[in-house]
């Protein structure tokens, strides 16, 4: 009886390793991370790096002289006209005092000629039309037989020497104004040549904008140049490899990182796109974007710059590490009642970080970073990142 229950036991437990061994194992989920299908706008961006460009004018006195005075300072920002610095100007303000004395002098001179020969013109214009009576006069008293002929004779003569002088005097007023002419364009350019003298002697703002040296100091010979930041012309330039450059278009939405603002963007666009460089082997596009506005960093500060080269609207977008390419196309690991599933779709357009497809609905869950060994229907635990909508 004891050998027969012994190999009852046996029997059993050979029965029931085979049963185990038939047995298929509870499957265990695999956890992977999973994100959402999103209906959104797709932006794709080219970078680069470079720097805050700006328009520089460079100051200097245009003659040799001691400075006076020094009326800014560095950083200060100027308007255009204003005058900076001055050097010794006495001597060049005596000269335009001087000639500013002349001309005014010349004007009241002239005008005291001009007003006596108006006055002797009209007298003889006067006089002349009284001789040009008396001589009908005396011709109708002729006629009448009470005038002789010398009255008559005498009556033309005077008749005729004041119309000679009225002619001399007519002919002297044109020599005398254009004496007059000559001698104030003679004062005339001598005053502005002390004006443009005196002026010299100050260094003036051309446009507006901030002083980024001023190296003048009163009592000092004036050497050296200042340098101003023309206002508004502080733009943000960058050199974009040659192979991500053609997509870049004048007008293109564009946005900023400074150096000093790590965490801001700001906008702007591009306004040219400049001829290749070529360094050795490689090419490298400038291009230019709008200036950024008052307040928006100093010149050559560095900067990181993004234009925008496309655009797609309501576009289906997932995270780009979820797309599997092969031999047979682009296709998407999806999660559906909680296995995988596999969907073939078409790409759109990529960028760093997210693709736009077709093929696939919005909202759909999708797998991030799939494992080569995923095979369809496998049970699947996804684990959603914050933001990615993994309750919805």
């Amino acid at each position: 009886m004891k050998r027969i229950a012994f190999w009852t036991v046996i029997l059993g437990l050979v029965a029931a390793t085979a049963y185990g061994l038939l047995q298929r194992p509870a499957e265990r989920p695999l956890a992977v991370f999973a994100a959402r299908a999103q209906k959104t706008t797709f932006v794709r961006e080219v970078s680069a790096d470079g720097y805050l460009k700006a328009d520089r004018l460079r100051l200097a006195f245009p003659q040799a002289g001691i400075v006076r005075e020094v009326r800014k300072r560095p950083g200060e920002r100027v308007q255009k006209g204003e005058i900076l610095a001055l050097l010794e100007d006495t001597e060049s303000r005596r000269r335009l005092a001087l000639a500013e004395a002349r001309l005014r002098a010349f004007k009241e001179e002239d005008r005291a000629q001009r007003a006596a020969l108006r006055a002797r013109l009209k007298r003889l214009q006067e006089k002349q039309a009284e001789l040009k009576k008396q001589l009908t006069l005396t011709r109708a008293l002729l006629a009448a037989g009470a005038a002789s002929p010398k009255a008559l004779e005498e009556a033309e003569n005077n008749l005729a020497e004041n119309a000679r002088a009225l002619a001399e005097a007519r002919a002297e007023a044109r020599r005398q104004a254009a004496q007059a002419e000559a001698r104030r364009a003679e004062l005339e350019a001598a005053l502005a040549e002390a004006k443009e003298a005196l002026e010299k002697t100050r260094l003036r703002a051309p446009a507006d904008g901030t002083l980024e040296s001023l190296p003048f100091r009163p009592g000092e010979l004036a050497r050296g140049e200042a340098v101003l930041v023309v206002a508004g012309s502080i733009r943000p330039f960058a050199r974009f490899p040659e192979a991500e450059a053609g997509a870049i278009q004048p007008g293109q939405p564009a946005r900023v990182e400074l150096v000093s603002e790590p965490e801001t963007s700001r906008a702007t666009r591009v306004v040219r796109v400049l001829p290749p460089q070529r360094e050795g082997d490689t090419a490298w596009v400038p291009v230019e974007l709008a200036p950024l506005g008052e307040g928006a960093g100093a010149p050559d500060l560095s900067l990181t710059a993004y234009v925008e080269v496309e655009r797609i609207e309501d576009a289906v977008v997932v995270p780009l590490e979820s797309l599997v390419e092969d031999e047979s196309g682009t296709y998407i690991w999806t999660i559906e009642k909680g296995r995988a599933h596999r969907i073939k779709v078409e790409k759109i357009a990529q960028n760093l970080t997210q693709a736009a497809v077709s093929g696939l609905a919005p909202g759909i869950p999708v797998v991030r970073l799939p494992p080569e060994s995923l095979k369809e229907g496998t049970p699947l635990a996804p684990i959603y990142e914050e933001g990615d909508g993994g309750d919805h």
